[in-house]
């Protein structure tokens, strides 16, 4: 069994190849938003290092979004084609998720946080118990505040600690480092971003799980409608 998964949600494109042992091979971009351009050849390069051909692969994993916009549609399209060319099995990764693997170990909320634009973040809170990631706050868009407040609800004494990463960190800095002061909270930051490693340990869990899909069924995961869209919907209502 080889699940290649794919990750183009955030700057720079990555892929990784997990196996039933769990062992993992990796290979990211060095260039940023090329996705279209370096993801086919990067694929093919991780292949070779494995040793491996592309018939080998058992199944297609996409990081499904949320993220840049332009970058889930050009890993979930990829994916879909690879599965219906090899006729394979698709896995559609949640991304905010994925960031729990970067840190199984740690004991507290862990909290990807993305920078969506329009003063917003794309944003979920989990937590690990006994092996197993728990969600605490559901994925969505929200304001930096609404996101904070939403944690501070869900352990209103304080008892967790609070891990940071994604790229809304660098955005939103003061905004964490007033409500770190003020909430007298533990935060810890880390400037880990979407990695095709955590999407391919999560993606292995879910095949584990049975939770497959055929390349019809995945679709990409934005959480909010796109800036050209929303003007098109603004300006159609004007127009009435």
């Amino acid at each position: 069994m080889y699940i290649l998964a794919i990750e183009t949600t955030g700057l720079k494109a990555s892929v990784a190849i997990v196996d039933e042992n769990m062992r993992i091979w990796k290979a990211q971009s060095d260039k940023k938003l090329s996705h279209l351009q370096n993801l086919i050849p990067l694929i093919a390069d991780l292949l070779e290092k494995c040793k491996l051909k592309l018939d080998d692969i058992t199944h297609i994993a996409v990081s499904e979004g949320p993220g840049s916009f332009t970058g889930i549609r050009i890993g979930v399209a990829t994916g879909k084609a690879l599965a219906q060319a090899l006729d394979l099995p698709i896995i559609s990764v949640p991304t905010l998720k994925s960031f729990a693997w970067h840190v199984p170990d740690f004991d507290g909320l862990i909290c990807p946080i993305f920078d969506a634009r329009r003063e917003q973040v794309y944003a979920g809170a989990y937590f690990w118990q006994d092996g197993i990631c728990n969600q605490a706050i559901l994925d969505g868009a929200y304001f930096i505040d609404d996101f904070l407040k939403k944690i501070d609800e869900y352990d209103p004494q304080k008892k967790m600690g609070v891990l940071m990463m994604g790229d809304g960190l660098k955005t939103y800095k003061n905004a964490l480092e007033d409500w770190k002061n003020k909430s007298k909270r533990k935060l810890s930051i880390n400037d880990l971003l979407q990695d095709a490693e955590s999407v391919a340990k999560l993606a292995y869990v879910l095949y584990k799980e049975g939770k497959i899909k055929s390349y019809e069924q995945v679709k990409p995961v934005y959480l909010r409608k796109a800036e050209a869209e929303r003007k098109l919907e603004e300006g159609l209502i004007k127009g009435k």
